[in-house]
């Protein structure tokens, strides 16, 4: 009895010594995921097959794609909560550096969509970014999924220690990221060269892993591996046939380096998962059944690695030891705020940023409210990227470190539009914040082609562009052509709309979405005709000197200029001439309208519009009230529709097809339509119109094509006309 106690406190004491984690006997298991872009999709299957076995992962290796699943799988999330997380991005929305709208102040918003391009100017000379986007996006996500991780961290110390891989563009050397911010890690992996922005790492300036190691095999051996297990994103070589473009020249080329470096790491991987690629790219992000097509070939693939893991499982005993993970939602639970520090700031003070940040010493905060206040900075357009760290504070406070890389003060915007009746239209828009002094707002917009604009604006909303009262000063010259259409909705006449404005008064902000400006403006008229001009009333002035007092109130909750989904946008509009401030003409007119938009079920959007307008006195027909646009009314004629008094009601109901393919109908009338000074005082009855059509959503804006069915002419509104209308690239 006594020899059996002893064997038992021997045998006890030695699993007391042994360690807690794998036994001496059980070789380690590291796991290797590739970059692939879209393609890192597949990587999901294989993570929740491996959960699913409750096979052991001792360490994470991976690049690009595969950097980013590797990193959440280690810091945690299970291949479920990834997959979760990957089918909720919105991909359009990432890959765009414009920040939410409903943050963005109101001078911002007026230029969301107005332009195709944009380049800040470094010492008064254009300039191309770092990248076609700056991945702030991808930033914030990362930093609210690995929320409250320290930034200075040993990789690790992570549930599962992983490593990730980018390169250094100034050295050319390969960079192992083991230590420091997780979320800029893994945002360091990606930053695919021209497209995302690089990212800077103490001495380093990181892109893509994915350049010089795809696969890194070689670092989970270095990381102690003794069973590899690698997904492999690479899809197969194309034929001589399928070479017929630079892009999938250029693309094999790179694949052939990447095989000659495979070699002999492929010799090294006891388990090979390859899921087929074939016809897949890693730009795929943006189509739904590619995507799906991604995923099937990954769940495909791991089926058939399914018998080996469980060979391996059986082979060596491998099973996975409870590991204490992070909870999925540790992100939204709060945290006592100790200090923020500034760094990377050059003209702006760091008193001031940490002002418009708004977060207080001593307050509680979580992931989501340090998003949406970094957001909220963003969206000022001061900064080209914006990155947030926290570091242990004193006690159990946490630390915030803002890493800002301030914009240019002066930008440099560029767009194009056509239509059936202007043509092409392009437009550059040179703006300037803070410049020459603190607080003042330079706009200056120009349009050339089809129609000439040019208009300058001095504003001064103070550094925050939230001041509710700021003063303002502007000049305009338009050059515009314009049609004059009979009763019968014949043209009979083509002028050029001419003038040139001088205007100041003040503005008034109640909230980002409320604008209201009151002016005193001068404009001098110099109308332009035909030689054959259409019957007018011999004292009407084509050359006036109009003074008059203008007011402009907008409300604007849009989602988006460019297809809106959901959002209201309202305006009214008075001006008021009058002989008594020495006014060539008397007249008032006024007009208000409203776009509402309502999607519901995620691909069917709801468009309401509505108009009124009215005017009274000696009104110019170069000042009446025109609403014959596509956008406002279909089944008229460009410029057909102008009045002096007119009320529209308009329905439409657009379908999202796919991302880049929407359907709309639409219908609409006009009620009580009045044009004095001419052949038709009032039109008999209703004007109306309908049409269909589809809207191709361009990388340069909304092509949009509309066929439609609608009165011919204000005198004979029962007679009908069809009409085609064609719309281009950005709204200006």
């Amino acid at each position: 009895m006594e020899g059996r106690k002893k064997y038992f406190l021997i045998a006890l004491s030695l699993l007391l010594l042994a360690p807690s984690g794998r036994s001496a006997e059980r070789p380690k298991v590291g796991l290797v995921l590739s970059g692939g872009g879209a393609k890192g999709a597949a990587h999901i299957p294989v993570l929740k097959l491996l959960d699913e076995l409750e096979f052991p992962v001792d360490c994470i290796a991976g690049t690009s794609a595969g950097g980013i699943m590797g990193g959440l799988y280690a810091a945690g999330y299970s291949g479920a909560e990834i997959e979760g997380i990957f089918n909720a991005a919105d991909w359009n929305d990432l890959f765009s550096d414009r920040p939410p709208r409903d943050l963005q102040p109101f001078f911002e918003k007026r230029l969301d969509g107005r332009y195709q391009l944009e380049f800040p100017l470094r010492k008064g000379i254009p300039s191309t970014p770092a990248g076609l986007i700056s991945g702030q996006k991808f930033f914030d996500l990362f930093f609210s999924l690995t929320f409250p991780l320290a930034a200075d961290i040993d990789f690790d110390e992570l549930p599962i220690p992983f490593r990730c891989l980018a390169v250094d563009i100034v050295s050319g050397r390969l960079v192992i990221l083991k230590k420091g911010s997780l979320a800029r890690a893994l945002r360091a992996t990606m930053a695919i060269p021209t497209l995302l922005a690089p990212i800077e790492w103490d001495e380093f300036l990181l892109v893509d892993g994915g350049v010089l190691n795809n696969l890194p095999v070689d670092v989970i051996k270095d990381m102690g591996a003794d069973i590899v297990i690698a997904v492999d994103l690479a899809g197969p070589l194309s034929s001589r046939e399928d070479l017929a473009t630079a892009e999938k020249i250029l693309a094999q080329t790179l694949q052939s380096v990447e095989l000659e470096q495979k070699k002999d790491k492929l010799e090294k991987v006891d388990v090979l998962i390859r899921p087929d690629m074939k016809g897949l790219s890693s730009a795929d992000y943006f189509s739904p059944d590619k995507m799906a097509r991604i995923r099937e070939q990954g769940e495909e693939a791991a089926r058939k690695a399914r018998p080996s893991l469980l060979a391996l499982r059986e082979k060596f005993g491998l099973v996975r030891r409870p590991r204490v993970h992070p909870k999925s939602d540790a992100r939204d639970q709060k945290r006592l705020l100790g200090y923020t520090v500034i760094t990377g700031n050059d003209k702006i003070p760091a008193s001031f940023i940490v002002k418009l940040f708004g977060l207080k010493t001593g307050s509680w905060v979580n992931a989501a409210e340090i998003g949406l206040k970094v957001n909220a900075l963003y969206a000022l357009g001061y900064f080209e990227t914006i990155q947030c760290d926290i570091f242990p504070g004193e006690g159990d406070t946490i630390d915030l470190q803002l890493t800002v890389r301030e914009r240019p003060r002066a930008n440099l915007r560029l767009g194009l539009h056509y239509n059936g009746y202007h043509n092409l239209v392009a437009a550059a828009g040179l703006y300037a914040t803070n410049f020459p002094f603190p607080g003042l707002r330079l706009e200056n917009e120009l349009e050339v082609a089809g129609r000439t604009r040019l208009f300058s604006k001095i504003s001064y909303p103070t550094e925050t562009l939230d001041f509710p009262v700021y003063p303002l000063l502007y000049l305009e010259h338009r050059n515009v052509p314009t049609r004059l259409y009979g009763g019968d909705g014949q043209i009979i006449a083509d002028y050029r709309d001419r003038s040139f404005s001088l205007g100041g008064g003040l503005g008034f902000l109640l909230r980002k979405t409320m604008n209201l400006e009151i002016a005193y403006e001068r404009e001098w008229m110099n109308i332009r005709s035909q030689p054959a001009f259409f019957p007018r009333d011999p004292n009407l002035e084509l050359k006036a000197d109009l003074r008059k007092l203008q007011l402009q109130a907008t409300i604007d909750t849009l989602d988006n200029l460019r297809l809106p989904e959901n959002g209201l946008f309202l305006r009214a509009l008075f001006e008021g001439s009058y002989e008594s401030l020495g006014s060539a003409t008397a007249y008032e007119r006024a007009e208000a309208w409203a776009d509402i938009y309502t999607t519901f079920r995620e691909k069917n959007t709801l468009r309401l519009y509505g108009y009124w307008g009215t005017s009274r006195g000696n009104l110019p027909f170069y000042k009446r009230l025109n609403q014959g646009r596509p956008e406002t009314f279909v089944g008229m004629g460009y410029d057909q529709l102008q009045g002096d008094t007119m009320k529209i009601l308009r329905g439409e109901f657009r379908y999202r097809f796919t991302n880049f393919v929407h359907f709309k109908i639409m219908t609409n009338v006009a009620l009580d339509f009045e044009q004095r000074g001419s052949e038709v005082a009032r039109s008999p009855g209703a004007l109306w119109g309908a049409g269909a059509g589809v809207v191709l959503n361009s990388p340069i804006g909304p092509l949009d094509l509309v066929f439609s069915l609608g009165s011919k002419g204000v005198s004979d509104p029962s007679t009908l006309q069809g009409a085609a209308t064609l719309e281009l690239g950005a709204r200006f």
